[in-house]
């Protein structure tokens, strides 16, 4: 019977809340250290290379959703879709300016942990008529 009581109470301590193996550690929002474009000025032909730099302070694999105005296409969307792109694990993407685009045109980036976790930066870029002359 005195062993009963004791695996009884030895069972009761090791299902308490206090037990550090049952405590998952909070899960943590991933962090874009910088979001940038090369080059940052094209021409209506040209293409642009934007870059993502981001980690996860729990070490969790991220995947980043692209979004863009109607002025850009991004490689690897399908028409008529062709201004987000979700769930990649390729940390930079290429954009393709439209016939619209003579003007300022904008791409965001989302890095995500798949835990419900993430972080956004947007950019900002040119797309002119002429980039030799640098004309609008």
């Amino acid at each position: 019977m005195e062993n009963l009581i004791i695996m009884l109470v030895l069972m009761s301590l090791s299902c308490s809340d206090n037990n550090p193996v049952d405590n998952k550690p909070e899960n943590r929002r991933p962090v874009i250290l910088s979001l940038t474009v090369f080059p940052d000025v094209i021409g209506p032909s040209d293409s642009a290379i934007v870059i993502c730099n981001a980690t996860d302070p729990d070490g969790d694999t991220l995947v980043y959703d692209w979004i863009t105005d109607a002025r850009l296409r991004i490689n690897g969307a399908n028409p008529p879709d062709d201004r987000s792109l979700f769930n990649t694990f390729e940390n930079s993407r290429i954009f393709y300016p439209t016939a619209l685009a003579i003007d300022t045109v904008w791409v965001q980036c989302f890095a995500r942990d798949r835990k419900g976790k993430s972080d956004a930066k947007l950019i900002i870029f040119t797309v002119i008529r002429d980039p030799l002359k640098g004309v609008r």
